[in-house]
Parts: C-alpha cells; sequence; structure tokens
C-alpha cells in the first residue's frame, strides 16, 4: 500500500503527459499564410490575445487582431498598448535625431548635460562621472539593477527617476561590461529634455509620432493610461485581469503606448526609410540605428543586434505587469514584425513570443513555418504536476506524526536516544533548507536572467508556478515543523 501511494503521483503525471502528447493537434503541419499562423497559434500557446504588425519592402504586409483583452473586449487594430521595452528604440530614434542636429553628442560625458548625474560615491570603479549617452544607450554604463532597485515607479517625474543612480556602485568600468539598466534609459530621455527644452512627451511627438503619421500614439502616461484595455496575468495559462499603472518617469524605457497601426508604421519607416517624405532622420541615418554602440555589447539605439549583412537582425521584447511586446526588423531584407499581447507571462515571453516571431519570420521569408510547440499543453502538464505535488505534500504534512512516532519507538526499543536527536536535527535541518531555498530562489534567477528577480517579480510574472513554489516550501516546512512538536513536546 504504501508503494502504491509513493507510486500514485507519477502514474497520474505521466499519464497526463502522454495524453497531452498524443491528443490530436489542431495546428496544421505547416504553415504558409501569417493570418492562418496567428490565428490558430493563438489558442495553441494559451494567449486571450495579440495584435501583429508586419511590413516587407518597407511597406505594410500585415495587419491583423486576435481574441481580447483581459477583460473580455475584442482587441482591433486600433487598441493601445503599451509596448514595453520597445519603448528604447524609440529614445534611440529620437537621440539619434538630436544628434544629427548636434544638440547632443553621444561621446559626451552625461554629467556635462546633467550636472547632478552620479552613482554612489566611494565605488571601485568611480562615480559615474566618465560614463557617456553612448554607455547609457549600449547598457554599458559599468551598474547592473542586480545592485539597485531599478523599478521606481514612484517618481515624479525623469530628474527623480535618475537621481536613483545615486544609490547604485557600478561593478565594472564604462565600456567594459553590458549590463541592462532601464534608469539609463530614463536618463538619456532626461538629456534629451535638457538639450531640446521641452518635455520628453512633447519630444516624442515633435520629433517621432508626428512624422512618421503616428496620430495615436504618445509618451505621456497622463494622456494614454485610461484608454489602455485591460491587461492579464497568466496562471497556468488562465487568464488574470490586471490593470497596467502607467509612469510618465519610465516613458523613455517602458511607457510609450501606441496601437498596431502605427507600429506598422513606425517599422515601414524603419525597414524602408527612403519612402518618407519627411522622415525624423535620414535613409542614410537610419541605418547606423543598427550598428551596436560598443564591442562589448549587442546594443544600439534600443535593438539588440545579431548576425551580419543580410542575417542582420534587431529586436527587443519586453513585459510589464499586464503587457508583453516583441520587435523584430531584418534590415537587409526591409521586412520586420510586431506582436503587442494585453497579457503577461514569463513561460510566453521566453518560449511562444520567440517561436511566434520565428515562425512569422520564416513565412515571410522562406514561404512556410513549422509548427511551434505548443506551450498551451504544457500550461495543462505543469498546472496537473503541481495539483499532484501540493496534494501529495498535504498528505505528507497529515501523516508527518507516524514517522517521529516511528523514530521515537526504535529510541524505546534500544533504550537510547539517538534516533530521537537523529529525527529532531533532520526536521531542523528540513526546515533550515526550505528557508534557505526561499532566500536562494530570487538570487539564482537574478543570475539566470541577468536582471534582479525578487519573488514579488516572480508572482507578477508567472503567479500559478511562484504560487506553486511557495506551497511547497510551506507544506514541507509544516510537516518539519509538526515533528518537531511531537518530538520535543510535553508526553
Amino acid at each position: 500500500m504504501k508503494f502504491l501511494k509513493k507510486i500514485l503521483p507519477f502514474v497520474v503525471i505521466v499519464g497526463a503527459a502522454l495524453l497531452l502528447l498524443y491528443l490530436p493537434d489542431r495546428g496544421p503541419e505547416k504553415y504558409t499564410d501569417l493570418a492562418t499562423y496567428f490565428r490558430t497559434e493563438r489558442g495553441r500557446q494559451a494567449y486571450v490575445g495579440y495584435t501583429v504588425a508586419a511590413v516587407s519592402d518597407g511597406s505594410i504586409l500585415y495587419l491583423d487582431a486576435f481574441g481580447a483583452d483581459g477583460s473580455g473586449k475584442a482587441l482591433s487594430i486600433d487598441t493601445p498598448f503599451c509596448v514595453g521595452a520597445v519603448s528604447e528604440s524609440f529614445t534611440g530614434l529620437a537621440t539619434l535625431s538630436l544628434a544629427r542636429d548636434r544638440k547632443v553628442s553621444i561621446d559626451r560625458p552625461v554629467v556635462e548635460y546633467l550636472p547632478d548625474f552620479a552613482f554612489a560615491p566611494g565605488g571601485a570603479f568611480g562615480e559615474g562621472k566618465a560614463v557617456t549617452i553612448r554607455h547609457l544607450l549600449s547598457h554599458t554604463s559599468g551598474i547592473s539593477d542586480r545592485d539597485f532597485d531599478d523599478d521606481h515607479p514612484g517618481a515624479k517625474d525623469l530628474k527623480e527617476a535618475v537621481r536613483a543612480l545615486k544609490s547604485a556602485r557600478p561593478r565594472a568600468l564604462p565600456g567594459k561590461e553590458e549590463h541592462y539598466i532601464e534608469t539609463g534609459y530614463q536618463a538619456v530621455g532626461l538629456v534629451l529634455e535638457k538639450a531640446a527644452g521641452e518635455s520628453f512627451a512633447d519630444l516624442m511627438d515633435r520629433r517621432v509620432f508626428k512624422p512618421l503619421g503616428m496620430a495615436k500614439s504618445s509618451a505621456g502616461a497622463d494622456k494614454v493610461e485610461a484608454a489602455l484595455p485591460m491587461g492579464s496575468g497568466s496562471f497556468f495559462g488562465a487568464v488574470l485581469p490586471r490593470r497596467q499603472e502607467l509612469f510618465s518617469s519610465g516613458a523613455p524605457s517602458s511607457y510609450i503606448v501606441s496601437t498596431p497601426e502605427d507600429m506598422a508604421k513606425y517599422l515601414s519607416f524603419l525597414a524602408g526609410p527612403e519612402k518618407l517624405k519627411r522622415p525624423p532622420v535620414s535613409p542614410r541615418a537610419v541605418r547606423s540605428l543598427f550598428e551596436p554602440l560598443e564591442g562589448v555589447s549587442g546594443y544600439a539605439y534600443g535593438w539588440r543586434i545579431e548576425g551580419k549583412g543580410k542575417e542582420l537582425s534587431a529586436a527587443h521584447s519586453g513585459s510589464l505587469e499586464a503587457f508583453s511586446a516583441s520587435a523584430a526588423l531584418w534590415p537587409a531584407r526591409r521586412s520586420g514584425i510586431i506582436i503587442l499581447a494585453p497579457q503577461n507571462s514569463l513561460l510566453q515571453s521566453l518560449l511562444a513570443m520567440p517561436a511566434l516571431v520565428e515562425g512569422a519570420r520564416r513565412i515571410m521569408q522562406e514561404g512556410s513555418a513549422p509548427r511551434p510547440f505548443p506551450l498551451g499543453r504544457l500550461y495543462i502538464l505543469l498546472a496537473v504536476i503541481a495539483i499532484v505535488h501540493i496534494l501529495a505534500l498535504a498528505l505528507q504534512t497529515g501523516g508527518a506524526l507516524s514517522w517521529a512516532k516511528d523514530m521515537k519507538g526504535r529510541a524505546d526499543a534500544t533504550g537510547g536516544r539517538a534516533p530521537v536527536v537523529f529525527a529532531i536535527v533532520r526536521s531542523c535541518l528540513g526546515v533550515v533548507v526550505r528557508i534557505a531555498l526561499a532566500i536562494a530562489a530570487p538570487i539564482a534567477l537574478s543570475a539566470v536572467f541577468g536582471r534582479r528577480v525578487t519573488w514579488t517579480v516572480a508572482f507578477a510574472l508567472e503567479p500559478g508556478i511562484a504560487a506553486w513554489a511557495v506551497a511547497a516550501l510551506a507544506f514541507g516546512s509544516l510537516r518539519n515543523v509538526a515533528r518537531l512538536a511531537w518530538l520535543k513536546g510535553p508526553r
């Protein structure tokens, strides 16, 4: 009977895995058009909805919306979305525009534009006086969000947001290492404000949005926050409605709002700049947007650059509390794509979104793409595993005293205390190990992702898996505490 109890959870999990593996898949083996691809994959990848804009030869190739937002309202190509880290590319374009007009120089120290710009005093790598705009644009300023709080939503403006850098201690000299920092782009935004003599939102309107005909885009949170659709999170694939709060101080790095139709115009310009009569920068200057700014970094004006020549790609993706976005450009092929979703999930950002972008690229450039891995089925399998695991731990916790009683019985039989001491030490060690795991998990995740990850961030990005982990640690600790209470308590 004991053996059956131990093996039963594994039988259930394997059975669920085999069932999901061999159930007929509604997706075709190969896709040849974007409409079928995105319509079918929305369900397979567990998205409540998303919008897509694709360009080819510098013109809009495909523009569509699928599904709904977190409240069930249908999406359209005019639905405003917070574009997340893709906002950095707009900041980069505005920087290049001002640099071409000689209002800023990306190789001048930031302190020449912002006299109060500084890092924490007494650091081994200086206090930020040698950091240039180039270093901020390429994420090579030497500071990392693993060393200070890069998230400061309470900042009332860019000046207050940039002031947070005074608590950051660099871990490298400027230009020597790449460490992703959102506050760095907020500092760039403040430099642009000083150089242009106007707010960042007005600067973006005049220098970028209006020249590109992006009439429904804005960098002013107070103007567009109320128009945002309801976002959502994903609890093992189930929708959790969430309202996205915007902060003007984060616009240069995360909080620019645009529509799929406007983003199609933006990508069309970047893919075919010569087609626009009055562009923000010249077609020749656009090419420099896709040249890495530092040898140790793959960033260029808000884009992550990979490959060379015809295979060169510029991309950026990002997730907020309730939205996610992924944009990719292939400048030599004059094509690009962006996916905007009112949904945020770590697994979708790591697995589904890159797979969707890659499949779209292959359809546009090669004519067809194979069916990607169905993340929706993985979510179901993970939910089954989590339920079985938690139930097993709960049953073990309920019967925790049987093991302690057995150890006490052995001690009474032998006339010694060794079994009881062993049981106490093992139970104490079990509690200590689980506390250590709770502390170490964010540290390990930060090391894996190269960015600061806390339990709060984990619950925001993947609440189902985070809740599973916390429940497992809690039940394991309760089991050992129950044993200790019986072993140490009065008889």
